[in-house]
This record gives C-alpha cells, structure tokens and sequence, in this order.
C-alpha cells in the first residue's frame, strides 16, 4: 500500500513541475513579460513550485503539500495584491495554474490521508 501511494504521490509531483515549467514560461509564452510584476511573480512561484516538486520526488513531507497549496492560494489572489488585474493574460495565467496548484496540491493530500488509513475493514 505504501508503494501505491508514493506511485501516485509521484505523478502528483511530476504535474506540479509541469505546472511551474508552465508558470516560468507563461510571461514570455504569453507577453506579459515587459510587465514586472506578474513576470518576476510568475517565476519566483515558479521556481519555488519546482524545488518543492523535486524535492518531493526524492522524500515524502507532508508540509510541503501545504506550502504548494499556499503557494497556489497566492498565484489566485497575486492579481489583486500586486495590482495586475487589469492585464487579464497576466492574470488568467495567474488565476488558472494558481487553481490547478491548488486542486493537484489537495489531490495529493487528500490521497496521502486515505492511504494512510488503510482500505475499510470487512
């Protein structure tokens, strides 16, 4: 059982580096790149998202899936605090992987608790 949710605890992983690889390239992929703000935000969270994802490869904490959770919590309101709403391809990017951090971050929690209790007893 704990072979079953380190598996799946690792494609949890594998697609929050895909979500910061995602992140880091979004200011250049889709222009906001002038703007300093949401870009320099983009890639600080980016590279943060992808230290945590790695070193979550290697060894299983459970604080780290909260921290990526705060982290997309932070992506989600980031338009508004730094005062980028108004760019909306700044702020959809910022909204949409903020959200899928959030919801792969949850996955992987929520998996890690119902693993850990075990299958129902007969």
């Amino acid at each position: 059982m704990a072979l079953q949710v380190f598996r799946t605890k690792r494609s949890q992983d594998w697609l929050l580096l895909v979500l910061a690889v995602a992140l880091f390239a979004a200011p250049w992929a889709l222009g906001f790149a002038g703007d300093r703000r949401p870009a320099w935000n983009a890639c600080v969270v980016a590279v943060l998202l992808a230290y945590l994802a790695c070193a979550s490869l290697s060894e299983f904490k459970a604080w780290e899936e909260w921290v990526t959770l705060a982290l997309g919590a932070w992506l989600v309101a980031a338009p508004w605090a730094l005062g980028f709403a108004a760019d909306i391809r700044a702020a959809q990017t910022h909204w949409i992987l903020g959200a899928l951090t959030m919801l792969v971050s949850l996955w992987a929690e929520w998996a890690f608790r119902h693993a850990r209790l075990g299958p129902p007893a007969a």
